[in-house]
């Protein structure tokens, strides 16, 4: 991943969310020394005090860590702890993928359960204004947005539960997501997702909750099986 100059447009947010970016991308691995920030606020292109503030929000995060007289360092954290701290982990590659799988298949299978028992007209319409963007990013071949609008249906499913447990967990792993599903849709591809998200829109609408959790299941294993080399 490329350090990326920053337009003058919340500079500070700007810096701290491509920084966040790059950890969790595994660009800076866990122990990893960093740029300083004289070296940082170059390649950004921002102040100092900008890049000062960015790291220490990482910092607040438990992301990094500073050692006097010596920098910024990676903090090397395991999936508990981060979780235990209501923060996203790090990304550490293909394992962590078929972690995410994992959860989500516990995680989307029981909520779309519950979301074709409760689901409103309007939640019907929401979902499929979702699928008719994403059929648009395909089209344009955005896989940065059509991964954006594919992860916002499954979080469309967990909030149409009203369980706020679900709602804040995904929204505490966030960030971990978003870069799992860009690699997703960057390997395999749109036409998947969009078939899958289609027939299983179908069965919510139809309030079939057996056929929406055999799909789903069926839409996280195909993934798995993918990253696990078992399809081509």
């Amino acid at each position: 991943m490329e350090i990326k100059p920053i337009q003058k447009v919340h500079v500070g947010e700007q810096v701290f969310q491509q920084m966040k970016r790059m950890l969790i991308l595994g660009e800076w691995m866990p122990g990893d020394k960093l740029p300083s920030e004289n070296e940082l606020a170059s390649l950004f292109n921002v102040s100092r005090i900008t890049v000062r503030q960015a790291l220490q929000k990482l910092i607040a995060l438990n992301l990094i860590e500073t050692r006097l007289g010596e920098g910024s360092f990676v903090r090397t954290l395991e999936v508990e702890q981060s979780l235990d701290r209501l923060m996203p982990t790090m990304y550490l590659g293909e394992k962590t993928n078929i972690q995410v799988f994992e959860f989500r298949e516990l995680m989307d299978v029981e909520s779309v359960r519950l979301a074709t028992k409760r689901r409103t007209d309007e939640d019907l319409e929401r979902m499929n204004d979702i699928i008719s963007h994403m059929k648009k990013a395909a089209r344009d071949n955005d896989s940065h947005e059509f991964a954006k609008l594919d992860l916002e249906f499954h979080f469309e499913i967990g909030r149409i539960t009203g369980n706020p447990l679900i709602i804040k967990t995904n929204a505490i792993l966030k960030d971990i997501l978003e870069v799992s599903m860009d690699d997703v849709i960057d390997r395999m591809g749109y036409k998947s997702a969009i078939e899958y998200h289609s027939r299983i829109l179908e069965a919510i609408k139809l309030q079939d909750s057996e056929l929406a959790m055999k799909l789903m299941r069926e839409h996280i294993e195909k993934n798995i099986d993918y990253f696990e080399g078992r399809v081509e």
